[in-house]
């Protein structure tokens, strides 16, 4: 490929971006994605800041005596 190519190709492709849009983690991509802002993201945080990385499903007694590897 000679330099002029190079120096023409598109890094940024749509299917390119589609997977970054997809994968946003920074704050301020994450910000615009909510109709509220800020206050979108403080919502979803309410007082404990790793509620949104907590499973939704608990661990029953019975899964344990069912399931093994969860002991």
């Amino acid at each position: 490929m000679e330099k002029q190519e190079r120096k023409e190709k598109k890094i940024l492709t749509d299917n390119r971006m589609t997977t970054v849009n997809k994968r946003e983690t920074s704050f301020e991509g994450l910000v615009s994605q909510f109709e509220n802002g800020e206050d979108g993201i403080y919502n979803l945080i309410a007082n404990d800041k790793n509620v949104i990385f907590q499973p939704k499903i608990s661990i029953t007694k019975k899964d344990l005596e069912e399931i093994t590897e969860l002991r």
